[in-house]
């Protein structure tokens, strides 16, 4: 399996266990030493704290998440993927508001041969 086709299944992975209400199996897709570096908030490190940190999404009802990878750059044991995020949000009354931003992504490959979230950034569009 390709670089690209094992960071389009961890995608795909990370998509199903948010939508699904599964903080755990979000940051499964992490490295035990990953960091995040959300929007306007600290870096978070460990897959304890980024669990926590998705939960709390989850828990606000941020749902339809969808990631979408237009550039993956594969260097060995490592990574990069440039890709786009949507989701909705609660919005006004039953509204939902509708999110998209972009994301880049290291992945670093275990010894098995599994790719995982290493280091992972994003912002929202305007």
């Amino acid at each position: 399996m390709t670089a690209r086709d094992s960071i389009e299944s961890g995608l795909a992975a990370f998509c199903e266990a948010f939508n699904g209400g599964d903080a755990a199996g979000v940051a499964a897709q992490y490295t035990s030493d990953a960091r995040i570096l959300p929007p306007g908030a600290s870096s978070i490190d460990g897959r304890q704290g980024i669990q926590e940190f998705w939960q709390g999404f989850i828990d606000a009802k941020v749902a339809d998440l969808t990631l979408r990878s237009d550039e993956i750059e594969d260097f060995g044991s490592q990574a990069v993927e440039i890709g786009t995020v949507s989701a909705s949000a609660p919005g006004e009354g039953d509204a939902r508001v509708q999110l998209a931003g972009k994301y880049i992504v290291l992945w670093k490959q275990d010894a098995s041969g599994a790719w995982q979230m290493h280091r992972d950034i994003w912002n929202w569009d305007a």
